[in-house]
């Protein structure tokens, strides 16, 4: 099972992944030099939130300074990415699942039993890496868009709804529910001054 699950993963990554990648690093890149003025005022932002849209994590991606070190209320801008407007278009649940059906037909995989009275696939029996491919790849992007930049600006990876948890973009952790935010960081080395 684990080599279907290769397959697909990397056929997920070519239909859906690759093709976006160099819209959604050039986004980030912006995004680190400052092309979107998140404020009226000169304070540099060195911890970004950068947001996707749950329950299609591609499709739509928002970036704002970090809200427990910058104040809501000063920002004036919020950076956008709709991949609509560059061309793509969102991929549904439909579209993976058909992606799943060519890959086991491809490997003489007789997937009928989970079929449902509409002829529609539960792929979670042969695939559930869905999230976590996504999530990769855009932390990738993310370092790539610094490496680029060269950057030292901070970032984490959180949810439009608060639900998918908070990822660490430069380091690749997830960051538990329970754990402070400015003890995370300076777990890490980081000392940032909170905006009261």
């Amino acid at each position: 099972m684990k080599k279907i699950e290769t397959k697909i993963d990397e056929a997920f990554k070519n239909t859906f992944l690759l093709p976006r990648e160099k819209t959604v690093t050039q986004f980030l890149i912006d995004v680190l030099h400052s092309k979107y003025t998140f404020r009226e005022d000169d304070k540099k932002i060195e911890v970004i939130s950068l947001y996707y849209y749950a329950s299609s994590p591609l499709s739509f991606l928002f970036a704002l300074p970090h809200y427990e070190y910058y104040s809501p209320d000063k920002t004036i801008q919020m950076a956008e990415l709709h991949l609509k407007d560059h061309s793509f278009e969102d991929y549904s649940y439909m579209d993976v699942e058909e992606l799943c059906k060519k890959v086991l037909n491809e490997n003489n995989i007789d997937y009928s039993p989970y079929l449902n009275a509409y002829n529609q696939l539960d792929y979670a029996h042969y695939w559930e890496n869905q999230f976590g491919l996504e999530s990769d790849f855009l932390m990738n992007c993310w370092r790539n868009a610094k490496e680029q930049t060269q950057s030292k600006t901070i970032g984490f990876l959180e949810s439009s709804d608060g639900a998918g948890g908070v990822f660490d973009m430069d380091n690749g952790f997830d960051v538990p529910f329970d754990v402070d935010m400015d003890e995370y960081l300076r777990s890490h080395g980081f000392v940032i001054e909170k905006e009261s």
